[in-house]
């Protein structure tokens, strides 16, 4: 889809009317057709972007009786995601600075107009990009919805499967083969689907179809199910493509059910919850992804309500499941008297979701504290007993630049949890969503003083995830990775801080905090363990790092044939002098040394003309592009070039069944590293699949 913008809708929030033509004089003169309004003050502003849609606004750092900052405000309050030159007088890297941490998209000179121009040609590409994206994005929700709603209401059995393994199935054929649900089926192998005597025949049955996989095909045989039980099928064979791979689709037709009934409850089971009789959280996403829609199409901004009554444990504890029952029925029945015609649904236990349209987010948060105050005084009969109830509300926006429903829902989700932290953890209170409460948590400024709150409290948390030897399984491989936990619940990831720890000179301190945490650790098992360490590359420029790492190695009693340090390619590149002699060093006690995203370079292999690695982690794109003839052949004649150097390989970033299949048949590869092997454990452990 191609988002043209034929015509510029321009906003100026100018002190001069006279200079606001000029700018639309030169924007029109450089061949950009211009629709543009003119705000001298700020009550113009106002009935500006409540009236209109626009996709740029130019303004200067004051108009009439307005300001630049104001009007930030502004677009964020009604939830306007149009992007803004700041035309500045005192044009500087401080001024340019502070415009963009106030949200401009760009600053320019107010007096420079080439330079005017060829910053408006580069937003407006920006804005063409995103509502490409955006709508490219909307369309294929629909259409992937459409496509599940199809599959799971037809009433054949129907499946994909990519590299002889399944992975994905509608309700029918899980069932038909004794399966509970879609995820035990998922990485299971069609051959395990058919009787034993007739694999022969399925076997040339697909290498018949290997020869031409564009053609539908039919085949006829024994069909058996977890039981062991046999039963005649008859399985369609066609091409296919499932979340945007080539893969091939099955159905095996049935009858004897009926269509209109099973749809009927199918319909009735998706969209009404039981208990309450309100709309259910499926029911809601569809809404939500409507209201996403509708902000894209016609800026129309609205609001979600998270609304979680508090303490509900505690009310389960006193009156039992029937009782906590009552109380929902209760709120639920109330709840639509206050919202009108908004949408409304129950969307987990004792959470309920509203979303309706607003002009601004005074008017969502100013229903929010009516709704929480109502709850605070509604006091339901339940089992003779006058309950006391309150609830705590988080509030987000479907805004212009709304990506999905799911990310507006968890915004939703995640403001109602800090409310409910709110009052010593009574909740009872309600927060409102705002864009700049996450620029202030994600200043630099704001993580440097997280950093050192943690290096002094020791606030950071390990987490280590196995490496899976194709050797050995005795061998216990985990790489240790850190984050850093935030006061609301959620969490930093190390490349969202650590590039601020090296800006602050703490990115040693911090490799070292992990270095020696992750060895105590390592200390304490009962089986012997290997660790990888990440190291950052301004890490390196410490001399006494290495006799630091010796003495830790001694303390905590490991051997360097225990521990392996990593660098990035990136970071070995850049730091190319002070990587080869920390590598020297740490090689000389025994360790390892391992060079991570190995092959994003154009040459990468010149870097072990200075590092001595004994060990190679590729960089992810191999992995992702392992569906590919060509991305498999790649990447194997890359892993032959790093065995030739007897290094030991890793490839990471293994998330399916598909991907695991091909590279047990690569061939040269030493460790597996994936999500779908072992999520990263918050304790030093060896799993039970290990």
């Amino acid at each position: 889809m191609s988002y043209a913008l034929d015509n510029l809708r321009l906003l100026i929030a100018h002190d001069s009317q006279d200079e606001a033509e000029q700018l639309i004089n030169m924007l029109r003169n450089a061949g950009r057709a211009t629709r543009a309004q003119l705000a001298l003050g700020e009550d113009d502003l106002l009935r500006a972007l409540k009236a209109g849609a626009w996709e740029l606004m130019l303004c200067r750092p004051t108009f009439g009786d307005g300001t630049f900052e104001s009007a930030m405000g502004h677009l964020n309050r009604l939830g306007k995601a149009i992007p803004v030159i700041l035309l500045e007088d005192d044009f500087s890297a401080k001024t340019l600075k502070a415009g963009l941490e106030m949200g401009a998209r760009s600053v320019a000179p107010a007096g420079d107009r080439e330079l005017l121009a060829l910053m408006v040609d580069r937003v407006i590409e920006y804005v063409r990009v995103r509502k490409e994206l955006q709508h490219s994005e909307i369309a294929l929700h629909d259409a992937e919805k459409r496509l599940s709603l199809l599959m799971d209401q037809s009433r054949d059995a129907i499946a994909y499967v990519l590299d002889g393994m399944h992975i994905h199935a509608n309700d029918n054929y899980v069932g038909m083969f004794g399966y509970e649900n879609p995820d035990d089926l998922a990485g299971v192998p069609i051959m395990d689907m058919v009787s034993a005597a007739d694999h022969d025949k399925l076997k040339k049955f697909l290498r018949s179809r290997a020869q031409d996989e564009n053609q539908t095909q039919e085949l006829e045989c024994k069909g058996v199910n977890t039981n062991g039980e046999e039963f005649d099928a008859t399985f369609t064979f066609s091409p296919s493509t499932y979340d945007g791979e080539t893969c091939t689709q099955i159905v095996i037709r049935t009858s004897g059910v009926d269509q209109n009934d099973l749809e009927e409850r199918l319909q009735e089971m998706s969209q009404k919850d039981q208990v309450t009789g309100l709309f259910s959280r499926s029911w809601f996403v569809d809404q939500l992804d409507d209201a996403v829609a509708a902000a894209a199409r016609d800026s129309q901004l609205a609001a979600v309500l998270y609304l979680r009554l508090d303490d509900f444990e505690h009310h389960q504890s006193s009156l039992g499941i029937d009782g906590a029952d009552d109380i929902l029925r209760a709120v639920a029945q109330w709840l639509p008297s206050e919202i009108a015609e908004a949408c409304l649904a129950r969307v987990d236990g004792e959470d309920f979701a509203v979303l309706l349209p607003v002009e601004d987010t005074d008017q969502a948060a100013e229903l929010a504290e009516r709704l929480r105050t109502g709850v605070e005084t509604l006091m339901p009969e339940v089992s003779a007993r006058t309950v006391q109830i309150t609830a705590s509300v988080g509030v987000s926006f479907v805004r212009e630049d709304a990506r999905s429903s799911q990310d507006t829902l968890t915004t939703a989700l995640k403001c109602c949890n800090q409310a409910q932290r709110d009052n010593e953890g009574k909740g009872n209170s309600v927060k409102v969503h705002d864009p700049m409460d996450e620029v202030a948590a994600g200043s630099s400024e704001a993580i440097a003083m997280q950093l050192r709150q943690a290096l002094e409290q020791g606030g950071f948390k390990l987490h280590y995830q196995p490496l899976m030897s194709l050797e050995d399984d005795g061998e216990h491989m985990f790489e240790v990775f850190v984050s850093l936990p935030q006061k609301q619940g959620d969490v930093l990831q190390a490349k969202d801080f650590m590039p601020v720890a090296s800006e602050q000179g703490l990115a040693g301190t911090v490799d070292r905090w992990v270095v020696l945490n992750a060895m105590r650790a390592a200390a304490a098992m009962t089986v012997p363990v290997k660790l990888v360490f990440n190291i950052n590359g301004s890490s390196l420029a410490d001399a006494s790092l290495v006799d630091w790492l010796l003495k830790a190695m001694k303390a905590a009693k490991m051997d360097g044939g225990s521990l392996v340090f990593q660098l990035t390619e990136g970071d070995a590149t850049t730091y190319l002098k002070q990587a080869g002699v920390f590598a020297q060093k740490v090689k000389s006690a025994g360790c390892g040394v391992s060079i991570s995203r190995f092959g994003g370079g154009l040459d990468p292999f010149k870097l072990f003309q200075h590092i001595p690695a004994t060990m190679v982690k590729f960089e992810g794109s191999f992995t992702q592009e392992l569906s590919k003839a060509e991305g498999r052949q790649r990447l194997a004649e890359i892993v032959k070039q790093v065995k030739e150097g007897h290094r030991k390989t890793v490839i990471g970033f293994v998330e399916s069944a598909a991907q695991m299949q091909a590279l047990w048949t690569l061939g040269g590869v030493d460790y597996l590293q994936g999500f779908y092997l072992q999520a990263p454990m918050d304790s030093l452990q060896i799993p039970e699949t290990a």
